[in-house]
């Protein structure tokens, strides 16, 4: 995705919202201790990839948040004040695995 100021200015804003937003429509018990890791928002400022990652239950963490996505979008919009709901797409984030491969590897 492009970045650009205006996207990096509404990721900043949306770290911000997003962890209360997820906390009215999950429990710690059913996504573990969650943490958001990085958010890119595309240039246009309509899709917004959010990674996380938990500690505790991370058993179709990515499923879970994808299937309230929709109520999580119109929270954060009604927030944040968008004209249009963000579309969210949760990702897990992939990159504390990929950095042992490496250490691991280098030896």
């Amino acid at each position: 995705m492009k970045i650009s100021t205006r996207s990096q200015k509404l990721a900043g804003v949306v770290s911000e919202r997003l962890p209360a937003i997820v906390a009215r429509f999950f429990t710690p018990a059913e996504v573990g201790f969650l943490t958001i890791t990085a958010i890119e928002i595309s240039g246009d400022l309509q899709v917004a990839d959010i990674f996380v990652r938990t500690i505790g239950k991370s058993t179709n963490l990515v499923e879970k948040l994808n299937s309230a996505r929709k109520k999580i979008s119109f929270e954060l919009a009604r927030e944040v004040k968008t004209r249009r709901p963000i579309e969210i797409r949760f990702k897990f984030d992939k990159s504390v695995k990929i950095a042992e491969k490496i250490e691991n590897f280098s030896g």
